[in-house]
């Protein structure tokens, strides 16, 4: 069996008998790629995880689940050149921990794992200037469904032609192949951030004043907060006419993106139902808690994406080019 053959090449944590899965977490990447390639000759369905705990999309009936947890550290960070080498396992706090003692920042925020920030490809309250981690990756070390490690990128930013493997793989949910390490460019950390309460009505004088991102709120009221972020004596001179706001906290059992034009997120989620949106404005995301019927909306013309309490018929269609670089990839589609 299988499961007799992936013992010689790492530990079973754990067979779960309910969905018949296997978990493993390879401690090294020799053992990640060996897994891989074992669940490729024997066409073994793998879904990769980093804690767990940030799946889109419907639940998933792999027969191996491959944890990166194994592959945790900080290989290698420059406060000149401004860039950081990571496992792909590693927690995202724990990176942003050693970053600040660095006077380093990336203006992000994820629960997961490096891989898993990098995967899921989300935006955050500042995206407006600084864009989605993808903008962020400067290069990865992977393994394909084939079992096969390449490294793409460099610790700086090239402009070049092509694809961009560790760019395409952000976004992908792994279906593509599994981070193992990740280069990362950083900024130095930022003197001060403050949230102001601002009107809708406010938001291009806000951006036009600095703020580096901007988050629409709709629980109840619709509110506005602009995010400046700087040196001490800009960013208390710039928010003098403003108060601090306080930051809803928004939950639901089902939570729906919304995928729009970038600077359309208000307009284009006035007429949903729900207890919480929330839109980054500039970045083309909303985020629907509680909300109207997934299929419903996408009757309306919406283009959802389930991300939690979703069942089936979650994620988009394919796009041309994902097919392209699956085929390549992952061409007896062993990730899912």
């Amino acid at each position: 069996m299988w499961i007799d053959e992936l013992e010689k090449v790492t530990k079973v944590r754990q067979i779960k008998e309910k969905s018949g899965s296997v978990l493993v977490q390879p401690e090294s990447e020799l053992e990640f790629k060996e897994v891989i390639k074992l669940a490729n000759q024997r066409q073994i369905k793998v879904h990769v995880i980093g804690t767990g705990e940030n799946h889109i999309g419907e639940p998933v009936n792999a027969d191996l689940l491959v944890s990166t947890r194994g592959l945790v550290g900080i290989l290698e960070s420059s406060q000149s050149d401004l860039y950081v080498r990571v496992k792909a396992g590693t927690p995202f706090r724990d990176l942003v921990r050693a970053l600040d003692k660095s006077g380093l920042w990336i203006p992000f925020y994820h629960t997961g794992t490096v891989g898993g920030f990098s995967s899921l490809n989300f935006p955050f309250h500042y995206s407006l200037f600084y864009g989605y981690p993808r903008d962020w990756l400067i290069g990865a070390k992977s393994v394909t469904g084939l079992g096969e490690i390449i490294r793409t990128g460099d610790r700086t930013p090239k402009f070049s032609s092509g694809y961009k493997i560790w760019k395409a793989m952000s976004g992908a949910l792994g279906k593509l192949g599994a981070y193992l390490e990740i280069t990362l460019k950083v900024i130095p950390k930022p003197e001060e951030t403050f949230p102001a309460q601002i009107k809708v009505s406010e938001i291009w004088k806000a951006i036009s004043k600095g703020a580096i991102g901007i988050t629409i709120y709709r629980k109840g009221e619709e509110r506005a907060i602009a995010w400046f972020s700087g040196h001490s004596s800009y960013v208390r001179k710039v928010v003098q006419e403003y108060r601090q706001a306080d930051i809803p906290k928004c939950s639901g059992s089902t939570i729906y993106s919304i995928i729009t034009v970038r600077g359309l997120e208000l307009e284009n989620t006035q007429n949903i139902n729900a207890e919480c949106i929330v839109s980054f404005f500039g970045s083309g995301y909303s985020r629907i808690y509680n909300g109207e019927d997934l299929l419903a909306l996408r009757e309306k013309g919406y283009n959802v994406i389930g991300e939690k309490g979703c069942y089936r018929d979650c994620l988009p269609k394919q796009s041309e080019t994902f097919k392209i670089l699956k085929s390549a990839l992952d061409p007896n589609d062993i990730l899912i």
